[in-house]
């Protein structure tokens, strides 16, 4: 690889943005689009980022199996182990009560104190994304899935 083709490869790792990367490589931006695609598909840069990539995510320790347990426990958590509801109020569980398993499917928790005094709101990630995911990854047709568990007319 010539020294430009090296730079991209290490751009490229930045953001996974080919275009962005082959101009931060000093490609012309005019051309990055279709240089980078063409870069792309080059053996020995496919391989260099590949195994970059894989070398990256030894040292953070992100494995396959990691990845799917944390899909899994988003995509099965129960949202009964976070809080407790009525038809006049919610309440929210402490943080010591709620498992760590629960705890990986909230995605972001605010406190919206304000003139009407304390409030909390939480949001948990897209189950329905996730289980698309793993259904895809697990090689599941999701729209196949979905048209079995209708009933036949």
């Amino acid at each position: 690889m010539t020294p430009r083709q090296q730079f991209f490869v290490l751009e490229y790792l930045i953001d996974l943005n080919a275009t962005g990367a082959a101009i931060r490589a000093g490609y012309s931006p005019r051309s990055a689009q279709t240089q980078s695609a063409m870069l792309l598909r080059r053996p020995e840069i496919a391989s260099a980022i590949r195994e970059a990539m894989a070398d990256r995510a030894r040292r953070i320790g992100i494995t396959r199996q990691r990845v799917l347990d944390e899909y899994t426990r988003i995509a099965f958590a129960d949202m009964r182990l976070l809080a407790d509801w009525g038809p006049k109020k919610i309440a929210f569980k402490g943080a010591a009560e709620i498992s760590e398993d629960t705890a990986a499917a909230i995605a972001f928790i605010a406190d919206l104190t304000g003139q009407r005094g304390r409030r909390l709101t939480f949001k948990t990630f897209d189950k329905r994304k996730v289980l698309e995911c793993l259904a895809r990854i697990l090689g599941m047709n999701v729209i196949e899935l979905e048209s079995r568990a209708l009933p036949h007319a």
